[in-house]
């Protein structure tokens, strides 16, 4: 719609919503189908040996990371590089779920990441909060 010589877009909200939802649920299906279940088996792993070192409940200890993840650190995810091996091992499940949650909608710069190397980690952060996000339910 052009007014007074200014292109106006209104947002199609419905369309949004849906395709947001429909990518949720694709989402929550695959968990369920243990589709993501390797990655998640390591992660658990991970938070388990986080939780040896420094003491916890593991549901309490997912609780924290999910309210705070960038307070809270697990054992193997706390070095960028770790962070990125990590992703190196799981990209084809962390690229699916990223994709599912609509990550790569959003331009690295808008995410406060101006590098390749950066948005790969920041990713792969937001992957492993999801998958624990659906792990707590």
């Amino acid at each position: 719609m052009v007014v007074c010589g200014i292109t106006v877009i209104f947002p199609v909200f419905g369309v949004n919503i849906y395709i947001m939802k429909n990518r949720i649920r694709k989402f929550t299906e695959a968990i369920e189908a243990n589709k993501f279940q390797e990655v998640i088996d390591e992660i658990k792993s991970m938070i388990e040996k986080t939780i040896e070192k420094s003491g916890g409940e593991f549901d309490e200890f997912v609780k924290s990371y999910i309210k705070n993840p960038k307070d809270v650190k697990i054992e193997g995810l706390i070095n960028d590089s770790d962070v990125y091996d990590f992703y190196l091992k799981y990209r084809n499940q962390i690229d699916e779920c990223l994709n599912d949650i609509n990550f790569y909608d959003t331009p690295p710069s808008e995410s406060g990441v101006f590098g390749l190397y950066e948005y790969t980690i920041v990713g792969t952060l937001n992957a492993v909060l999801e998958f624990l996000n659906q792990l707590s339910k």
